[in-house]
C-alpha cells in the first residue's frame, strides 16, 4: 500500500499529485485569501514556514493513497489549487474536498478535479462510497457536487457551521441475499483460515427464518455476513443473531461491514425483529460501537478464536 503514496491522478487539463515541499509559497497564498477560506473553519497559514510545516506534517500523517492533491495545469505547471479525499475516522467515511484560487473558479476546473478523484477513489481504491459536505451557504461548492452526481442527504454541523452532507456509491458494488454455501469462499480464508473447510459451517445456517447476505465489488464477492433467529437468555423480544461478519482483506477500512450491517438490520425490521446481538472479537469493538451497538458483561474467550464480548442493538 504504501507504493500509493506515489500515485497521480490525470484528467485532461489537470494532474492531481501528493503535495511537495515547494507547494509552500502556493499553499500560503491560497490560504491567505479572506474569499477562498469564507466557508472554512481554517485559518490563515502565518508565513510560507508554517505552511511547509503543516505539509511535512500533513505527508507524514495522512493515509496512503488518500489525502488532499494539489492540483496542477498540465499545460504551464500552474498551481490551481487542491483537491482530494480524506479519512474521517469518527464518522469512517472518506469526503470529497477541493480549494482553489479565486482566478480559476468559473471554468470548471473543480468539477474536473473532483470527476478525477471520485474515480480514483472508486477505481483504484474500491471505495463503495464517498461524502462531501459543503457549508450551506457555499453555493459554488454545491453547484460543483451536483454536477458530479452527488445527493444531498441532509443538513448537518460540520467543523461547527451549518453544512449539506452529500454521498455518492460507487455503482460496481452491490448487496444480495446469498446462500449459506456461498459465504464460504469469503468466511473459510478470513473466520477460518488454516482449519478445515467444513468448519466455516453454522449451526442454523440452511433454517428458513435465516438470511446471508454479501457485498459483490464488480463480480467477486468480497465480503458476507449472516442473520439467524436465536434468543440470547439475558435479553427480550423479538431477537436475532448476527453470525459469520467477514470481509476480504483488500476491500477492509472501506465500510462495506457497515453497508453489511445497515442492510442486514433494515431487512429485520422488515421481518418484526426488535434486537440484535452478537458476539463481538475484541478488534472490531470500536467498529460495533460507532454503528450504535454496546457491550454486555464481561470479556469472554472463545476456543480457537479468541476474546469476545456479546453486543446488541435495539432495533
Amino acid at each position: 500500500m504504501c507504493a500509493l503514496k506515489s500515485l497521480t491522478v490525470q484528467s485532461t487539463r489537470l494532474l492531481l499529485r501528493p503535495f511537495r515541499d515547494d507547494d509552500a509559497t502556493a499553499l500560503l497564498a491560497l490560504n491567505s485569501d479572506p474569499k477562498v477560506l469564507e466557508f472554512t473553519a481554517d485559518a490563515p497559514f502565518q508565513d510560507k514556514a508554517d505552511a511547509l510545516d503543516f505539509i511535512k506534517t500533513y505527508r507524514k500523517d495522512t493515509p496512503a493513497g488518500l489525502g488532499r492533491y494539489a492540483v496542477i495545469r498540465r499545460q504551464d505547471e500552474e498551481f490551481l489549487g487542491w483537491c482530494g479525499l480524506k479519512y474521517h475516522p469518527e464518522a469512517d467515511v472518506v469526503d470529497l474536498g477541493y480549494r482553489f484560487f479565486q482566478a480559476h473558479w468559473n471554468k470548471g476546473y473543480a468539477t474536473e478535479a473532483a470527476n478525477a478523484m471520485i474515480t480514483y477513489g472508486f477505481d483504484r481504491l474500491k471505495y463503495p462510497f464517498l461524502v462531501a459536505h459543503s457549508h450551506i451557504k457555499n453555493f459554488g461548492s454545491q453547484k460543483v457536487l451536483e454536477r458530479c452526481d452527488f445527493k444531498q442527504i441532509k443538513q448537518i454541523t460540520y467543523d461547527n457551521q451549518p453544512a449539506f452532507l452529500y454521498k455518492k456509491d460507487n455503482p460496481e458494488y452491490s448487496i444480495k441475499e446469498i446462500s449459506a454455501r456461498q459465504t464460504w469462499p469469503v468466511r473459510h480464508p478470513v473466520l477460518r483460515k488454516g482449519r478445515p473447510l467444513e468448519e466455516v459451517y453454522m449451526q442454523a445456517d440452511e433454517a428458513p427464518t435465516t438470511f446471508h447476505l454479501g457485498v459483490y465489488y464488480k463480480k467477486e464477492l468480497v465480503g458476507v455476513a449472516s442473520f439467524m433467529e436465536d434468543t440470547h437468555p439475558d435479553f427480550e423480544g423479538k431477537q436475532a443473531r448476527l453470525r459469520g461478519m467477514a470481509v476480504l482483506p483488500d476491500y477492509r477500512k472501506k465500510g462495506l461491514a457497515g453497508l453489511l450491517l445497515k442492510k442486514g438490520e433494515n431487512l429485520l425490521r422488515q421481518k418484526d425483529k426488535d434486537l440484535l446481538w452478537f458476539n463481538a472479537r475484541i478488534v472490531a469493538l470500536s467498529f460495533y460501537k460507532k454503528m450504535g451497538y454496546q457491550t454486555i458483561g464481561s470479556e469472554f474467550d472463545i476456543p480457537l478464536v479468541g476474546p469476545h464480548y456479546v453486543m446488541k442493538k435495539n432495533l
